[in-house]
């Protein structure tokens, strides 16, 4: 009894009025019969633990966010940039629990100017015209701002069906972060305090604290973080090394890009033969000769 014990007595009758989709009332067994029951609900509770425990990763996040199927493909979303800069959204795929790298990608976006939710906007738009395959799980990083970005996108172009509900292929859902001490973002991975929100929903779903699902979900996020920032910084270092490249002679931008598209790293442009870079579009032997030793100098 207390104060703690009627905290949670609320926080349990919130969270299954929700998933019974009515009221619900907690209160203590009145008598034998009452007691039989709550003693059958236990048994039924442990069971069902012991069965979920042996389940894929996405039947059991079928389960949890009540999904109709699966919850196998999942894109989880990241914004980047640099004092409102070079904007870009890293996406990485998970398939049956598993990163499917190949698949993973980045969105340069134009003209958001440090805005996350212009950002998020603008990829929603062009994840619609890179089209199929669709994922049964969309994961935003970020809150319910973020989150009712990317939805009214997919909302406007899905539309509804004639009884008003959405026609959206997948599942969408947002990770908040934690807070520390000081209110700010705390991104220690596995930090078992996030929250997951949906559209239309102003509290965070009942995923318990430390439960495989929710730990599995944090894990897809902070793989889109590192991947998103790993990125960014990335771009940032071939800009300025662009620049380096420029300042030899005879290349200029186009030279700089054409070096970039087809060797990728600093390592492989020093690595490269003469006859490598001679066989690049419109560099011929002489040219190659003088970038090769240009290179060798770097």
């Amino acid at each position: 009894q207390g104060p703690d014990a009627e905290n949670t007595h609320a926080v349990l009758e919130a969270a299954l009025t929700d998933m019974r989709g009515g009221p619900v009332h907690i209160a203590a067994p009145r008598n034998a019969d009452e007691h039989r029951l709550v003693d059958m609900a236990k048994s039924n509770a442990r069971e069902a633990a012991r069965s979920r425990a042996d389940m894929p990763i996405a039947e059991r996040l079928a389960i949890v966010l009540h999904t109709a199927e699966p919850v196998r493909r999942i894109e989880c979303v990241d914004v980047s940039h640099t004092g409102g800069t070079a904007t870009k959204v890293g996406v990485v795929v998970y398939d049956d629990g598993k990163p499917l790298k190949d698949a993973y990608r980045v969105w340069n976006i134009e003209g958001a100017h440090g805005d996350d939710y212009a950002a998020l906007t603008d990829w929603a738009a062009k994840r619609l015209e890179h089209g199929e395959p669709w994922p049964d799980m969309v994961l935003v990083d970020g809150g319910k701002g973020q989150l009712a970005a990317v939805d009214k996108v997919f909302r406007d172009a899905f539309g509804h069906d004639e009884n008003g509900a959405s026609r959206v292929p997948f599942f969408l859902a947002g990770i908040a972060k934690a807070r520390d001490e000081r209110g700010h973002a705390d991104r220690r991975a596995g930090n078992v305090a996030d929250r997951i929100f949906v559209p239309g929903r102003s509290n965070p779903l009942p995923l318990r604290e430390g439960s495989a699902e929710l730990l599995f979900l944090q894990a897809v996020r902070d793989a889109a973080h590192d991947f998103s920032i790993g990125r960014h910084r990335q771009a940032r270092a071939r800009q300025a090394f662009s620049g380096e490249l420029q300042r030899l002679p005879g290349v200029g931008p186009h030279t700089a890009r054409l070096l970039w598209e087809h060797f990728d790293s600093v390592e492989a442009m020093r690595a490269a033969t003469r006859e490598e870079i001679a066989a690049l579009p419109g560099i011929g032997r002489k040219r190659a000769e003088k970038l090769w030793q240009s290179l060798q100098g770097l």
